[in-house]
């Protein structure tokens, strides 16, 4: 039996979902307000201990930051009470909120409220928040052009990967001549083709997407070429019995069966991208994410180098998020697999 998205994403034993459906128990309750008291055990801890080092430092975001967070998990908590859907959602997600929670009020202790670890290397909580606050400006100008920058890569990357994957695994002449090709330029990281860009191109935006495309474009490739030259060639010959053409065999048998892989493909060449994306926007472009990175490690301002990385493990988990769901609901037809 195929695994559903309630099952991917809270996997609760069947007993537990039968048990959900109904009224909350009292072991659900307590456990959906794990995260709201290590919320406010984090925000008791910060008010009440000094501040050691830096000495007179007076804390302006963290607060704040808990306290909201505090305050919208209470929100979906009542909810959750009348969704059981979102019940399930915040039972699975408990523990890994109550452990990022506990994570950063021990970051706290040790930076703020201890000085165990030093400035500015490691920087506090409220630090980090409070470098966010203060640049908001630069920053959301810096996250437009870097999601300019990525969007332009993975859309001609995905396009011209489609392409040169159902041309390699439909033909033999293209598998023939240009699979070694892709096997000797697929593997080279990012960084090694940086000498060669700067003087193929002519500016270094288009240097810097042709890296991101090339990093969505390689594992693309490869998984849509042998997922299409494994299709079951039972079905192909079925399909030519009942007098389909080539073409239509193309899109409805063996593009439908790369499906899977196309998605594997995508995980994998967007985890790539985000790395040809740092190293893209080191070459000389003049805003972007990875260009703040690099201004602020200059300037030794540990606080925005980790904020902004911060920042990346935000997109980069909502685009994931979002190519699992895509997949979930355009592969709902395939039964008795097992889906990462």
């Amino acid at each position: 039996m195929a695994i559903t998205e309630s099952d991917r994403n809270y996997r609760l034993p069947k007993a537990k979902q039968a048990e959900v459906k109904r009224t909350a128990s009292l072991p659900q309750i307590l456990q959906m307000l794990a995260p709201a008291g290590a919320l406010l055990a984090a925000l008791i801890l910060h008010l009440t201990l000094p501040n050691v080092y830096p000495k007179g430092y007076q804390s302006v975001t963290y607060p704040a930051f808990l306290k909201t967070c505090l305050g919208i998990y209470m929100i979906f908590g009542l909810a959750a009470f009348l969704l059981p859907k979102l019940r399930a959602k915040m039972l699975y997600l408990s523990w890994l909120l109550t452990a990022a929670v506990l994570l950063v009020a021990a970051l706290d202790m040790a930076t703020l409220k201890t000085g165990h670890f030093r400035l500015p290397f490691v920087p506090s909580p409220d630090k980090i928040l409070s470098s966010v606050t203060s640049n908001l400006e630069t920053l959301a100008v810096s996250l437009y052009f870097s999601m300019k920058l990525l969007f332009t890569g993975i859309v001609i990357g995905i396009i011209s990967g489609m392409i040169s994957g159902i041309l390699l695994g439909w033909s033999q002449i293209c598998n023939y001549w240009f699979m070694p090709v892709l096997k000797m330029i697929g593997p080279v990281p990012s960084a090694a083709w940086l000498p060669i860009v700067m003087v193929l191109f002519a500016t270094s935006r288009q240097a810097s997407v042709f890296l991101i495309v090339l990093s969505i474009w390689f594992p693309l490739t490869l998984m849509v070429s042998s997922a299409i030259r494994d299709t079951d060639k039972r079905l192909v010959e079925t399909a030519r019995v009942l007098g389909a053409g080539e073409v239509y065999i193309m899109l409805h048998v063996a593009l439908p069966a790369a499906l899977p892989a196309m998605f594997t493909g995508l995980f994998m060449g967007l985890s790539s991208s985000f790395g040809a994306l740092i190293i893209a926007e080191m070459l000389g472009v003049e805003a972007g994410l990875g260009w703040y990175i690099k201004w602020a490690e200059a300037w030794g301002e540990y606080a925005k180098i980790f904020s902004t990385v911060g920042i990346f493990i935000i997109i980069f988990f909502i685009l994931m998020d979002t190519l699992f769901r895509l997949r979930n609901r355009l592969l709902k037809w395939q039964k008795g697999t097992v889906r990462w």
